[in-house]
């Protein structure tokens, strides 16, 4: 089963502009900052917004073709959409949320609730059928959400902000549940979602969205190691250049240079980790290193190791220990020399 749309709509000052193609036998992360679209993305998909042009179709079935003028119903489209905040009706019990679904399809009220049973099972939640939503913990009401889109078996499964309203204990269960009826669900699986974290564990696939438009994509794991745009990077915890190499010498876009050891030549993008960036307050002699002149803008100390903001030549981010970053007297500001090796510097074409 596969889902393709071409997405062309306007919403207040949001354009989202975009072509997707989802296979099910993978499920795939929206990811991005806020604003960027997604919960748009999916509600273009469900049949909530509609396109100003464009098409959306899931395994040969047209949702919606602006150039042909056809058009389903959201309730028509047999799509799943778990909102961010459950959207579970607080006067119906628990089990007459999950049943909902198929009560409005015209299911007769036994079946629908012996099947809506089944799913409160499966989600452990049967010891809660009677109860209200107001009596379900956050992870409970996620799950309960779940419930009663998949009793209604959806040929694709859109999923907003799946852990948001759920606090950091019940975070980690709830993901690996998550991820499990993810794993099992047959149709196309789309989560959106701005944590990385939650987008590495729950898809094996991510797109990333910034401004309506698709930055880049890929597993995630190639994503965050090359990244392509300054949000993708901060995400990964990498500082990016861009420039144009040309015989081991880097010309950045702002007119400063790097030493890279690289056969690439052209224009291209650059990642160094910040564990690669070491800190002197003098400068350092020797061997052929990248060394620039640089205040400290600002100090971020995570745990063991502190991430040091830099000005100079161009911005960066350096990563420190504790005692070095007290050693340094990083805390002061003031000058510092941050040295980083040509062979730290991972150049990658465009």
């Amino acid at each position: 089963m596969t889902l393709t749309a071409r997405i062309r709509t306007q919403l207040g000052s949001l354009s989202l502009d975009c072509n997707l193609s989802f296979d099910s036998n993978v499920t795939v992360a929206v990811l991005g900052p806020n604003g960027a679209g997604k919960t748009t993305l999916l509600r273009v998909i469900a049949g909530l917004v509609p396109l100003d042009e464009g098409r959306v179709a899931v395994d040969g079935e047209v949702f919606e073709d602006t150039s042909s003028g056809a058009w389903l119903t959201p309730e028509a489209r047999r799509v799943g959409f778990v909102f961010q905040d459950h959207a579970l009706f607080p006067h119906l019990s628990v089990l007459d949320n999950v049943a909902f679904g198929l009560r409005a399809r015209g299911v007769d009220r036994r079946t629908a609730n012996a099947r809506a049973r089944e799913w409160l099972e499966r989600v452990d939640l049967a010891g809660f059928a009677g109860s209200r939503p107001a009596a379900l913990s956050g992870g409970q009401s996620q799950r309960a959400a779940l419930a009663r889109v998949l009793v209604t078996d959806p040929r694709a499964l859109l999923l907003d902000e799946p852990l948001a309203a759920v606090d950091a204990s019940g975070r980690l269960e709830l993901r690996r549940a998550l991820r499990e009826h993810l794993a099992t669900f047959p149709g196309v699986r789309l989560v959106v979602t701005h944590d990385p974290l939650e987008a590495a564990s729950l898809a094996e696939r991510v797109v990333v969205l910034e401004e309506g438009r698709v930055t880049q994509e890929g597993p995630f794991g190639e994503v965050s190691a090359r990244p392509r745009s300054a949000w993708i990077a901060r995400m990964a915890g990498l500082n990016l250049l861009r420039g144009t190499v040309s015989s081991g010498a880097m010309l950045l876009d702002d007119g400063s240079s790097l030493t890279v050891a690289t056969d690439i030549e052209g224009t291209a993008m650059a990642t160094i980790q910040p564990r690669a960036v070491a800190l002197y307050r003098q400068a350092p002699e020797g061997s052929p290193r990248n060394v620039l002149r640089c205040k400290v803008a600002g100090v971020d100390p995570e745990g063991d190791r502190w991430r040091i903001r830099l000005d100079g030549p161009f911005p960066l981010v350096a990563e420190v220990t504790p005692a070095a970053a007290a050693q340094l007297r990083l805390g002061e500001g003031g000058e510092v020399f941050a040295v980083v090796k040509a062979t730290e510097v991972d150049v990658y074409s465009l």
